[in-house]
């Protein structure tokens, strides 16, 4: 609880409560790698001295990027749009979702339903008279970014030739059976309409799944994905699958994934989790008292020490935790000179 207390006031209130969840999340990754507890400082404590020397030296200012600008404005238009979509996901009727939007009707909106014990997310479809497509909207975790870590780490599951976040499959998959057969009624009473598929966080995560579900070869929209008129918006997805060769050319063409400066859900998978507790490890190793790494926390003191905010995987370990990656083409967004935001391709 001291330590808690101190991380809240040092970095904000619900920063404890995100460590906490990384952390449990961290043991079952030391568990994984080492058969039992090894740190002898809690993780929360080692993760507050990580962040706070971060933060005094701004480390990781800016995402890493190809510096190369997007700017495919039907694309932005578009995704700024769905921006609103997502966030309407976390209501629960046709009235309220087509206010915060924004220039739809009720009846603009086919069918609402909220998240069930099945492992389906809620989720919303409409059709979009501004934009002409025929939308289905999945709703993100509810209790936030804490919530988002913990399916994040989930196990893989196979899936063309490859292993996806099982949990994220799951989810899909059961929303497949759930709205699949209302997308194909919408589509086939508009066959012009084009249809997008939108998702926050662990709901951009299923979005970017489901596109894969329903357009491969011999699925119900893999004709519609053809020609293009299929596309996934996915805000701040958590990564998905790996390798990423082993996807078809149309899933990255027609997949856009939006991550915002050095959010930690869309880096959140067994591979990076492994990198940050090898940093963990070290940061652990220091001669220092839980008294003088608390006063370090609070910025009592001073450290000579450089802590690392993660290190690489020795290579006897990469096979048993490989890093899934986010799907898509990744549009990388954090503020530039003079406050003004940038847009910028990323890489996996």
């Amino acid at each position: 609880g001291f330590a808690k207390s101190h991380l809240d006031e040092r970095f904000g209130m619900g920063t404890a409560d995100a460590l906490q969840r990384l952390s449990e999340q961290l043991t079952r990754v030391e568990l994984q790698l080492m058969g039992s507890k090894r740190l002898s400082n809690p993780f929360l404590i080692n993760l507050g001295m990580i962040l706070r020397q971060v933060e005094k030296e701004r480390r990781n200012a800016h995402p890493v990027t190809s510096s190369l600008p997007f700017e495919d404005v039907k694309v932005l238009r578009k995704a700024a749009r769905y921006a609103r979509y997502a966030a309407a996901a976390y209501l629960n009727d046709k009235k309220t979702i087509a206010a915060h939007i924004g220039g739809l009707q009720a009846e603009d909106i086919k069918a609402v339903s909220p998240a069930n014990v099945i492992l389906c997310p809620g989720f919303f479809v409409a059709v979009d008279q501004q934009t002409d497509d025929i939308v289905l909207c999945v709703r993100g975790p509810t209790g936030g970014a804490p919530e988002a870590l913990s399916e994040a780490v989930a196990p893989k599951e196979p899936l063309l030739g490859g292993r996806a976040n099982a949990s994220l499959l799951e989810s899909a998959r059961n929303l497949q059976e759930s709205a699949g057969k209302l997308l194909m009624r919408l589509s086939q009473e508009s066959p012009r309409k084009c249809v997008a598929i939108v998702g926050h966080s662990t709901g951009g995560g299923v979005a970017s799944l489901l596109t894969v579900l329903l357009c491969s070869e011999g699925c119900p929209f893999a004709k519609l994905m053809a020609t293009g008129k299929v596309k996934c918006y996915s805000y701040a997805p958590p990564p998905t699958f790996e390798p990423l060769w082993a996807l078809p050319a149309w899933v990255h063409g027609s997949t856009h994934s939006f991550v915002y400066g050095m959010d930690c859900v869309p880096r959140a998978c067994t591979g990076s989790l492994t990198k940050l507790y090898l940093a963990l490890k070290k940061v652990d190793e220091l001669q220092l008292s839980a008294e003088r790494r608390l006063a370090y926390i609070r910025g009592d003191c001073g450290l000579d020490a450089v802590l690392p905010d993660y290190m690489d995987v020795p290579q006897g370990m990469t096979g048993a935790v490989s890093s899934l990656f986010i799907v898509g083409t990744i549009i990388a967004l954090f503020p530039g000179e003079a406050g003004r935001g940038r847009r910028e391709g990323a890489g996996p």
